[in-house]
């Protein structure tokens, strides 16, 4: 997306963002492929089947598509069919992601801020934000400014009308809702590192509090919030940070939630999502744990 941004660049600069964004988009879609392909094959042998790698999946599937239609749309011209009909599927997968971020982070929610509530059957409501809205919003978009789709500059909405905007506030709204959650539930796994530092003087609890922060970046976006940083102060560091970390999104994906995660790699196997409180009193370590696991693994 960061050939979208900004328009008022050198060729220079210009030339190096475009070929950082077909690097890290080419990186990205090889490891999200691999990590669909991993959560299928081990949704079908193991207890991988839980909400929290659907979700995961879903998301995975919403960035490739979108980084494969990113690739193809740089090879049409602008104001033709072709290029209108990119900007429009761009438009809703790009959003679709943005939606699964969301989902991301309402699930991390529940499942952490609840005190580690129980994980029932939310599919219905999930697939309704993650698909059903990105719909919503590019049908109320292209009936009102179908034009706006790939006319001037690149395959995307325009800039010039506003048009915009039916990217740019959806995903304002998903990046200021998941740092909200982002902060809860750090202030959440600081308390309880730190109780369990005390109890049982887990000199590791400050790095698995850090580790949880790092892996939470990814599936909830927050490192969009450079490319809003580049637009509003016409930044080139904030452009070229941007275009990087997002570009890289895939692989980082890859990297935490399939090639580190531990129960993706065996070396764990818990058959629920949830921890009761009985499980809590009776193991008090467990909770640090096992917050680390969910979010962390």
């Amino acid at each position: 997306m960061s050939v979208h941004l900004c328009t008022q660049l050198t060729t220079g600069h210009r030339v190096a963002l475009a070929t950082i964004g077909y690097v890290g988009c080419s990186i990205s879609i090889f490891c999200l492929t691999i990590t669909l392909v991993t959560f299928a094959v081990l949704s079908s042998v193991s207890t991988i089947r839980n909400q929290r790698y659907h979700i995961h999946a879903n998301l995975s599937f919403a960035i490739l598509v979108a980084e494969i239609l990113l690739l193809i749309s740089a090879r049409f011209d602008p104001g033709t069919l072709p290029c209108k009909i990119m900007a429009v599927l761009l438009h809703f997968f790009f959003l679709s992601a943005f939606a699964w971020m969301l989902v991301e982070g309402l699930h991390l929610y529940s499942m952490v801020v609840k005190v580690f509530g129980s994980e029932g059957s939310k599919h219905f409501y999930y697939y309704g934000i993650g698909w059903g809205s990105p719909l919503v919003i590019c049908v109320v978009s292209m009936t009102s400014a179908l034009e706006s789709y790939g006319e001037t500059d690149n395959c995307w909405l325009s800039l010039k009308n506003g048009a915009i905007w039916a990217f740019v506030a959806p995903a304002l709204f998903v990046i200021v809702v998941n740092i909200g959650i982002l902060i809860s539930v750090t202030r959440i796994i600081s308390r309880i590192s730190g109780e369990n530092y005390k109890v049982h003087g887990d000199a590791n609890a400050v790095k698995l509090t850090a580790k949880a922060v790092a892996v939470l970046l990814p599936i909830l976006g927050i490192s969009w919030i450079f490319g809003v940083l580049a637009v509003n102060t016409h930044s080139l560091p904030f452009l070229y940070i941007f275009a990087v970390f997002n570009s890289l999104q895939g692989f980082f994906v890859f990297l935490f939630h399939c090639l580190l995660n531990s129960e993706v790699r065996g070396r764990d196997s818990y058959k629920d999502e949830h921890v009761g409180q009985k499980h809590q009193l009776s193991q008090p370590y467990r909770p640090l744990s096992r917050v680390g696991l969910q979010i962390a693994v």
